[in-house]
């Protein structure tokens, strides 16, 4: 009998976990589990879900989660024994106190909790019961994770619970990617160099920093424009940034966007200017459709570029050193060799459903 699996996930934006969630759900479920994805009605993921017309079930879970509440862990404790779920997977750290401890009282065969944050993790007591005496797996999304997992924890989380399973691209999405020209959409020529930058406006993504690369290589060069795509808590102050520093015409902003492949189609290259990075999936995504990177070097980025071969890796922070990566890869003859060079290491490395796979052979007995 396949196994009744549920998604517990009640981040309200959409990010790499939202994206794990959301495609690993439905490609188990197209394999024939049963999938339930537990989110909040007004969350991306949640409206998300309901616009594929994904044949999952749905929890309605209002509110903050919080297991203090004693009304909603019992009322979530009696369906996850109703519904007789097998496995439950975690993907925050809000819904590991509260889905952990529901799992364990229902008597969920595994409980999962999937890590994707390169914050460490901190060594309370209540993170020990949960981690040691609920959670039966945990998934690191890299090496890297896998490590800032462990350096407040190894004293008594036995790393062998840990295992490793990286995010992987959608190959198939890359292979019938709808185009528009967004030269055309933004008014920019042919011959100019076209970079683009993908993710939230926040701290993390070190907007701040890529802002004061462009204003010190425009000195040099003029042929060029930065598209930053995403939106944001930051969004305001990084648009003041760039009026100020009279760089409106070399970085356009777009805004947020669904056609995150049809854009990474058309760029030269992809700027990542990150503090930090859970996994750093618009990196794999540009990679898989052909882009070579520049990037900053924290976290698990080198896991996924290989310096000077498939892209660029930069200090972080430093505008001058970012600058010079730009640079360096706008004059770069060998520009696109280095693009397919990163392409066939998605393809070989980063297949989203050959992870999947693991995924299914690691943690679900099928018999």
């Amino acid at each position: 009998m396949m196994k009744k699996i549920l998604f517990l996930n009640t981040c309200m934006a959409w990010g790499g976990g939202e994206k794990w969630t959301f495609e690993t759900a439905i490609e188990l479920h197209k394999r024939g589990y049963e999938v339930t994805i537990a989110s909040i009605p007004e969350s991306e993921l949640y409206q998300r879900v309901e616009k594929e017309g994904v044949t999952t079930k749905k929890v309605l879970v209002k509110g903050s989660l919080s297991v203090l509440n004693l009304a909603k862990l019992f009322s979530f404790v009696n369906y996850l024994k109703k519904e007789k779920i097998d496995v439950i997977f975690l993907n925050l750290s809000q819904d590991l106190k509260f889905g952990a401890l529901a799992g364990k009282l229902a008597g969920v065969d595994k409980i999962i909790y999937r890590r994707g944050s390169a914050i460490p993790i901190k060594d309370r007591f209540y993170t020990k019961f949960l981690l040691k005496d609920c959670v039966t797996d945990i998934i690191a999304n890299s090496k890297s994770t896998k490590e800032t997992i462990l350096r407040n924890t190894s004293h008594w989380l036995d790393e062998d619970k840990i295992e490793i399973i990286y995010n992987g691209v959608k190959l198939d999405k890359i292979r019938n990617i709808k185009r528009s020209n967004i030269r055309e959409e933004f008014g920019i020529d042919e011959d100019m160099t076209l970079i683009a930058n993908v993710g939230r406006l926040n701290i993390q993504k070190g907007h701040k920093y890529l802002i004061e690369a462009v204003d010190l290589i425009r000195s040099e060069i003029e042929s060029f424009r930065v598209l930053i795509v995403g939106k944001g808590e930051l969004e305001e102050e990084l648009k003041e940034k760039v009026k100020n520093l009279d760089l409106e015409k070399h970085i356009i902003f777009t805004g947020f966007r669904t056609d995150i492949y049809n854009i990474m189609s058309q760029i030269d290259f992809l700027l990542h200017t990150a503090l930090w990075e859970g996994f750093g999936f618009v990196i794999a995504e540009a990679m898989a459709v052909g882009k070579a990177v520049v990037s900053t070097d924290v976290s698990n980025i080198s896991e996924i570029i290989v310096d000077n071969k498939t892209g660029y890796l930069a200090e972080s922070k430093n505008p001058m050193d970012i600058a010079k990566k730009i640079l360096k890869m706008i004059n770069n003859q060998n520009r696109d060799e280095m693009g397919q060079l990163a392409k066939q290491v998605i393809e070989k490395e980063f297949n989203f459903v050959d992870k999947v796979n693991k995924l299914e052979n690691l943690y679900f007995d099928k018999n």
